[in-house]
């Protein structure tokens, strides 16, 4: 596959070796290794993540779908070297995409042939083209893809620890898809931290609090953290066998930050529940 994918998009046409010499130097490097750019673009900035909840927005017949997925995002915008003479129009660069994500049997999910799918290299993957509406001559355009894994867990709190000396332990592996409050597999770990930590203290009660970043609006943003709070609870008292008496559950959405929320890092901070001791 990742061959396919590789070649349909140089058949087009060759890229120079001096549009590579005039990447941005943060960004060598940058691309997934499967697919290439338009040629005569050299990449003009990048802002990829091991690890990032992204929801891609699309249209068919006039109406708005979105997916929410997590996993590696690539970031990445082009430019067009000022010696290229070429001119790429926005359905070109959109059809040139296309044609590579056919080749490897994935699949457009919008009209405009802006949003893709397909199995690359046994990962679910996402691509999205961004280019300006109707050009004949465009100077730059970007792409997003995604391809859809589960987090590592890098941050392990030590409950009692935490709780002996704070009155609290904020949580980062209670995974959630976006604007959702189901829990994800994924969540076992964490939620069997709490859940040892309860069996251990006998005695003790706790508040679970859910915090969110502040994306989207304040009054949404409460009710989710709630929302997520309350599943976190009724998975302790129906699978952990944890009674209902010693747990309460509320959220504060973005209100009790740790972190800035101008930043992808400083949000993914914000995003947590924590487990205070009542």
């Amino acid at each position: 596959m990742k061959k396919l994918l590789t070649i349909c998009l140089i058949s087009f046409s060759l890229a120079s070796f001096a549009q590579d010499l005039q990447d941005a130097k943060r960004c060598e490097g940058s691309e997934p290794s499967y697919i290439n750019r338009m040629p005569g673009f050299y990449i003009s900035d990048c802002k990829n993540s091991d690890y990032n909840d992204i929801e891609f927005i699309y249209y068919v017949s006039g109406k708005a779908n979105k997916i929410s997925k997590g996993g590696k995002h690539y970031n990445i915008s082009y430019r067009k070297n000022e010696v290229e003479s070429r001119k790429f129009s926005s359905a070109q660069i959109n059809q040139n995409y296309y044609n590579a994500i056919v080749k490897v049997k994935g699949t457009a999910l919008d009209d405009r042939k802006t949003t893709f799918s397909a199995g690359i290299n046994g990962k679910e993957v996402y691509i999205q083209v961004h280019t300006a509406a109707n050009s004949t001559d465009s100077k730059s355009y970007s792409i997003e893809v995604l391809e859809v894994d589960v987090m590592q867990q890098d941050i392990v709190v030590n409950m009692q620890e935490a709780i002996d000396r704070d009155g609290k332990a904020a949580l980062y592996g209670i995974l959630f898809d976006i604007g959702k409050s189901d829990i994800k597999p994924e969540s076992a770990e964490a939620l069997k931290q709490i859940t040892d930590y309860l069996n251990a203290n006998p005695a003790v009660k706790i508040y679970i609090v859910g915090h969110t970043d502040n994306t989207g609006t304040f009054t949404s943003n409460i009710t989710l953290s709630k929302a997520r709070a309350e599943s976190i609870k009724s998975f302790l008292v129906s699978t952990a066998r944890i009674s209902d008496a010693r747990l309460a559950a509320d959220g504060v959405g973005p209100l009790c930050p740790v972190s800035t929320n101008a930043t992808d890092e400083g949000r993914k901070l914000n995003r947590r529940v924590e487990i205070v001791k009542q």
